[in-house]
């Protein structure tokens, strides 16, 4: 090297202040683009910090399922933790649904012409309603579906098809947080 160990050198430490400049120019555009941790951030209005989700009503065709989609959709939000859920007397946003469909979808068949796969859907109606300002904030319909696969065990095929449901139910769950938390 051409520098003196003892004289300051204006090439010593180029890498340094290239990596620190780096790292500015990353800090700002990644807080400019709204980049955020998950359960970190929320386009929620500030007066609205917590949510009571009453039992969905079932219009379905299916009996009982909407208590098991109702508690995964609490559960949603309860680890999410943006918004607090309460009870209703307490809450600044109540969320009403309807489980409006439920189908079983058979697609594809066996060998011996059995069903061997098949597709749970489920449709829900939401409705968020902001009690602070007594109006609507959320109207939505959601839909997803499951698939799983059948055996020749009736008990194996039923464990399955419960298993299915209770992905759907959380991937609708999932879906609502995002919905009402981060606007997409």
């Amino acid at each position: 090297s051409d520098c003196h160990p003892k004289k300051a050198c204006k090439h010593r430490y180029p890498m340094k202040k290239l990596s620190l400049n780096l790292c500015v120019l990353l800090t700002l555009f990644l807080n400019g683009c709204g980049y955020h941790l998950t359960g970190t951030g929320s386009t929620l209005p500030e007066h609205l910090k917590t949510l009571s989700i009453p039992v969905f009503t079932n219009s379905s065709s299916q009996p009982e399922i909407h208590r098991e989609l109702t508690s995964a959709i609490i559960n949603a939000f309860i680890t999410d933790g943006r918004v607090k859920v309460v009870r209703k007397g307490q809450s600044d946003m109540v969320m009403k649904g309807n489980l409006i469909h439920y189908e079983l979808k058979t697609v594809s068949f066996s060998a011996n012409n059995f069903a061997a796969d098949y597709i749970v859907v489920l449709g829900v109606d939401v409705e968020v309603t902001d009690k602070v300002k007594n109006e609507p904030y959320l109207k939505q319909n959601l839909k997803t579906e499951w698939n799983y696969t059948a055996t020749s065990d009736i008990v194996d095929t039923e464990s399955a098809r419960l298993a299915a449901l209770e992905e759907a139910y959380r991937v609708l769950g999932n879906r609502l947080v995002s919905l009402l938390v981060n606007q997409f």
